[in-house]
C-alpha cells in the first residue's frame, strides 16, 4: 500500500515536467499597445503583465511591444494583430503557436540548455517553423537573418530558407527560392493610406481583402504596406 501511495505521489510531480506551462510576458508596450483575453476586453498592455494562451495583442500607429516567450524574444511591429495560441514545455521541448492575423513580427528564438524550441508562427496563408533562428514575418513576406526556418503554404509545400536569404508567399504558390526572394523582392509602402482605426490597437474592423482593383486583384494588408495579389488563372 505505501508503495503504490509513494508511486502515485511521485506520478503527481512527474505530470507537471512533462507539459509545463510556460509564461509569455510583456517585456516592453511603447505607445497604443492594447491585450484581449479570451471572453474579455481589450485592456492596455504594460510591461510586466503576463499573456495567457488565447490572448490577442494589438499595436496601433508607431506603437510595438517586445514579448518573452519562454527564452525567445517576439518583437511586435506597428499595425499588427497577432494571437498567442500555444506556449507549453514538453518533455525538454519548449512548443510556441503564434497566430498573426495582420502586421509583422520579428522572433528571435533561443535554445537554453537542455531545452530545444519548437517555434512557429502561422498566418492565413502560410506558416514559418522554425528551431533556433531570427527571422522577420509578415504572414507572406519571410526574412531569415539567423539559422534556418522552414516556410510552408497553405498547399503543404515547403522550402527551407537560411541566414540573409528571403521569401514569399500568397498562400497558393510555391515560395519562391532564397535567392530569387533576394533579387525579386516587390516593393511596398509602409505609410499606404487606408489603414488604422480608432479601435483593436488600431487596426481597422475589416481589414482584408479591398476590392475594385484591375483585373479583379486584391490587396492584402500586412505590416502598413498593401501587397497585391493577383487573381488565381
Amino acid at each position: 500500500m505505501k508503495t503504490m501511495t509513494l508511486a502515485l505521489a511521485l506520478l503527481g510531480l512527474l505530470v507537471p515536467l512533462l507539459a509545463a506551462q510556460s509564461q509569455a510576458v510583456i517585456k516592453e508596450a511603447t505607445g497604443k499597445v492594447e491585450l484581449l483575453a479570451a471572453q474579455q476586453a481589450w485592456v492596455p498592455a504594460k510591461a510586466g503583465m503576463k499573456v495567457a494562451p488565447g490572448t490577442t495583442i494589438s499595436t496601433g500607429f508607431n506603437s510595438t511591444a517586445i514579448l518573452d516567450l519562454g527564452g525567445s524574444i517576439l518583437s511586435v511591429k506597428p499595425l499588427t494583430r497577432m494571437r498567442l495560441d500555444e506556449l507549453v514545455q514538453k518533455q525538454g521541448t519548449v512548443q510556441t503557436t503564434l497566430f498573426l492575423k495582420i502586421g509583422k513580427v520579428k522572433a528571435d528564438v533561443k535554445t537554453a540548455a537542455g531545452l530545444t524550441q519548437d517555434f512557429k508562427v502561422k498566418s492565413p496563408v502560410s506558416t514559418a517553423a522554425v528551431r533556433g533562428t531570427g527571422f522577420d514575418y509578415d504572414g507572406y513576406d519571410l526574412y531569415v537573418y539567423d539559422g534556418v526556418v522552414t516556410y510552408g503554404n497553405l498547399l503543404g509545400q515547403e522550402r527551407t530558407y537560411g541566414a540573409g536569404e528571403e521569401g514569399s508567399t500568397n498562400g497558393n504558390d510555391t515560395p519562391a527560392d532564397g535567392q530569387e526572394g533576394k533579387e525579386g523582392a516587390a516593393d511596398v509602402n509602409p505609410y499606404a493610406p487606408g489603414l488604422g482605426g480608432a479601435s483593436g490597437g488600431g487596426l481597422p474592423g475589416g481589414a482584408g481583402a479591398v476590392g475594385g482593383l484591375p483585373g479583379g486583384a486584391g490587396a492584402v494588408l500586412t505590416g502598413g504596406a498593401v501587397i497585391i495579389i493577383p487573381p488565381i488563372e
